[in-house]
């Protein structure tokens, strides 16, 4: 019996659609979903290696938020990298589809490796 009044005494605010009542549920705009690959990467590293601070960043809902910002971080280094690492080594042949191929899958593994070293494998 008690279980039902504990039910009860919870207050949530509601919307009226068609007669019917829904409740107003609000979630954080940083999710799980949009927080890229990067993001993933970091949080599953902050997991395994500061489970504490890990447990911190879900406790204050501020997880996603970081990974965010270390998925635009990432994604900004990476993509650097990649310009610069291409600007220096130029395809001998321009029409060759798999020498240029070759050069961009380089650069990305170059710049992937650079990234997991000094942002995501890193405390923030």
């Amino acid at each position: 019996m008690s279980e039902n009044n504990n039910l009860n005494k919870v207050e949530l605010e509601y919307e009226e659609r068609d007669g019917i009542f829904y409740p107003k549920i609000y979630t954080s705009p940083v999710t799980s979903a949009n927080v890229g690959k990067y993001g993933h990467m970091w949080i599953r590293f902050m997991e395994s290696e500061y489970p504490i601070r890990y447990r911190s960043l879900v406790r204050n809902e501020e997880l996603y938020e970081r990974a965010l910002q270390v998925e635009e971080i990432a994604w900004e280094l990476h993509e650097d990298i990649e310009k610069s690492w291409l600007k220096k080594h130029k395809p001998k042949n321009s029409n060759s589809f798999v020498e240029i191929y070759k050069l961009r899958s380089e650069a990305r593994l170059l710049a992937e490796e650079v990234v997991l070293h000094e942002v995501i494998n890193c405390y923030h």
